[in-house]
């Protein structure tokens, strides 16, 4: 794994935003603005601004300044999860350089890598990280502890990146056949993940008691193969990882089983377990610098194209940041996922059955969280997202508009449980990149 955390420097255009559309804002939220804010307030910026971005961003509270005028270039510290698939829109932007396109001149990312959500929560709490990605289980906890909000999903799966892995040499002899045989057996999950959300659904849908470990994927890998745990949850791409080393199979997926929502949100439409990546930017930045947000998320979207339409290129970049996972590992894990960035009222149905979950799991247990509906959609903004759309699709770009929407599928062989095989020949390559148009 690389230990350096890598700094990439913007050398390519873009001052900001220049244009003016009809409101997204409910009059509610209209409502909340006390006063029209114009681009003088956000530190003297010199050109117009989309006033609907301001009105946005005016929510928040009254601009300061502290983070330069609309079209300045920033240095932005984004917490991302390279070994996690759901997340890779973050890697594709990091290894790819998308964002160079989109940013200010003169910007500078540099990327915080986590091996999960927490440590990307505490620094989202302390300013370190302006944007994290994580699953909706750590986003819904930093949503409590955070002043930050969801302000578009990654993508989400089709129940396949979710795996409960059995040590193979406990199906081998049939120690484990049935959910029973891992009654009171230790299981290892990273507590407080969408894994073990994974895991506590699967054992309360086979009324089965577990002997439940806190343990990381990593630490997870080594337990299995030396069998102090009997299973493990845990997330792509290691379960498919795990399979090719001979190491665990992927015993049960989310494939094989109703989603959370099933039990704590059945009027949500029906489908089974799923993880809808996150991403979630800070309120101080939400704030004063909506163009900002405007551009990364634009650029978040060209990612999205690149893993959806050219899916060999994707996995190389991930790749890159990643070798030690084998292409075919990589190149298999993007088959399970729709790379789909929109919040639709699916999608809210999700979040909200995970957050009733979780109030009664006391994951989730603050004021903030007593009414869990409430609570997520009061955590979701997705209206700078929405202006990023419009803009894209006005220039006649790929949105992810282009998409079914969540739960679908975008080709009925997802549904089916992939195998590294399919890829083991696969040779992965740097080529051209350009995205269309309509």
């Amino acid at each position: 794994m690389k230990t350096d955390i890598l700094t990439t420097i913007q050398t390519t255009r873009r001052a900001f935003l220049k244009y003016a559309t009809a409101s997204l804002l409910s009059p509610t939220l209209l409502g909340m603005v006390a006063t029209p804010i114009s681009g003088r307030a956000y530190a003297q910026s010199k050109d117009a601004f989309s006033e609907e971005a301001l009105a946005i961003a005016a929510n928040y509270g009254k601009p300061t300044g502290k983070f330069g005028k609309l079209g300045d270039p920033v240095t932005l510290t984004i917490g991302y999860q390279p070994y996690c698939t759901p997340y890779w829109t973050s890697v594709v932007n990091k290894q790819a350089k998308i964002w160079q396109k989109y940013l200010p001149k003169g910007s500078q990312v540099v990327w915080f890598r986590a091996l999960s959500g927490p440590l990307i929560n505490n620094n989202m709490y302390t300013g370190k990280n302006q944007f994290g990605y994580m699953a909706e289980t750590p986003g819904l906890v930093a949503g409590e502890m955070v002043k930050c909000n969801l302000v578009s999903i990654t993508g989400y799966d089709l129940g396949e990146v979710g795996s409960i892995a059995v040590a193979l040499p406990l199906l081998e002899t049939g120690k484990v056949n049935t959910a029973q045989d891992l009654s009171k057996r230790p299981v290892g999950t990273p507590f407080g993940s969408f894994s073990h959300r994974h895991i506590l659904t699967w054992a309360a849908q086979n009324k089965v008691e577990l002997d439940l470990i806190n343990r990381s994927v990593e630490h997870q890998m080594t337990a299995l193969r030396n069998q102090s745990i009997w299973a493990g949850a845990l997330w792509e791409p290691y379960p498919t990882w795990l399979e090719q080393r001979g190491i665990a199979k992927r015993w049960v997926t989310g494939q094989d089983l109703p989603c959370t929502c099933h039990h704590y949100f059945p009027e949500a439409s029906a489908h089974n377990f799923r993880v809808v990546g996150a991403t979630l930017a800070i309120q101080d930045w939400l704030r004063e610098r909506p163009d900002i947000i405007i551009a990364y998320l634009q650029a978040e979207e060209e990612c999205r194209e690149m893993l959806t339409r050219d899916p060999e290129l994707a996995a190389y970049h991930i790749w890159t940041d990643i070798s030690e996972i084998p292409p075919m590992i990589i190149r298999t894990t993007l088959d399970m996922m729709v790379w789909d960035g929109r919040i639709t009222k699916a999608v809210t149905q999700h979040l909200q059955g995970c957050a009733r979950m979780w109030r009664e799991q006391k994951l989730l247990k603050t004021e903030l969280s007593e009414n869990p509906d409430q609570f997520v959609t009061g955590w979701i903004n997705d209206q700078f997202w929405q202006l990023a759309n419009r803009e894209l699709t006005t220039q006649g770009r790929w949105t992810s508009t282009q998409l079914p929407g969540f739960p679908k599928e975008t080709r009925p062989d997802q549904l089916q449980r992939h195998h590294w095989k399919t890829y083991q020949e696969l040779k992965l390559k740097i080529k051209p990149w350009q995205p269309i148009k309509l």
